[in-house]
């Protein structure tokens, strides 16, 4: 099994991490506004967290933005996340209703990457990775604790489930106390990529994590997120000075 996963022709998983940029808009005419601002910056990956969009339940209103969105043609991946509530985001939705919103997601074909929470459960995991599968389009299968930064053993539990629940791409983010966390999260970005033959997505969250958003490629992190604006969370670095940093690390290594 390959480490790469192939997204249009980005290749995540190989070289420096690729750069996300999230979009957390909560309406339709500025969700359209910043992607079509994006669409000229060098990124890899768009994230747009869904979970800030005012009108999560009117169908016809999403139906529509995710027409729109597929009508842009963006060079950039693009990531369709729902981030609950117990997740660090905005979300309530129950079960059905997370599976009718990427179903209706999935009919746009506006997307081709899927953010899929551990936290959802297996029933939920299963009925959505197929249904993602099926269009040929990836999941990101991710957890997330705002609280604190728990054991490397219970890190790379969490990891070992991602990976048997058949996710493509494995994310994973924790908050640290100190930087004694950071450097957890940093070897437990190292073993996790000995151990799996998936693209593995590491961060340790707030100022204190920033070192774990630049050493990717080091540490074997395939995805960093930065900021153009607003921040989807703590720690976020402008994406013009992220970019920076890792062609001068990537120079250097």
């Amino acid at each position: 099994m390959s480490r790469i996963c192939k997204v249009k022709d980005i290749l995540i998983g190989e070289g420096i991490p690729k750069v996300c940029v999230p979009v957390i808009s909560d309406n339709h005419q500025s969700i359209i506004t910043d992607l079509i601002r994006l669409k000229d910056l060098e990124i890899d990956l768009i994230e747009l967290r869904i979970d800030y969009f005012k009108e999560l339940l009117n169908h016809q209103k999403l139906s529509e933005l995710f027409k729109m969105i597929a009508s842009l043609e963006m060079k950039q991946a693009l990531i369709l996340t729902y981030r609950s509530v117990k997740e660090g985001g905005l979300g309530n939705l129950s079960h059905e209703e997370y599976i009718n919103l990427y179903s209706l997601a999935l009919e746009s074909g506006a997307f081709d990457i899927y953010d899929v929470e551990l936290s959802s459960g297996t029933n939920t995991i299963i009925t959505l990775n197929n249904m993602i599968h099926e269009l040929n389009c990836k999941v990101i299968m991710s957890n997330h604790d705002y609280t604190r930064t728990p054991s490397l053993d219970t890190m790379l539990e969490k990891i070992k489930q991602m990976d048997s629940l058949e996710a493509d791409i494995i994310k994973l983010a924790v908050m640290p106390e100190d930087y004694k966390d950071v450097l957890l999260v940093l070897e437990m970005t190292l073993r996790a990529n000995e151990i799996h033959d998936k693209p593995i997505v590491t961060m340790s969250m707030s100022n204190l994590g920033t070192a774990t958003r630049i050493l990717g490629e080091q540490f074997g992190s395939a995805i960093t997120f930065g900021k153009d604006h607003d921040a989807s969370a703590s720690g976020q670095i402008d994406v013009r000075s992220l970019n920076m940093m890792l062609k001068i690390i990537h120079e250097n290594n």
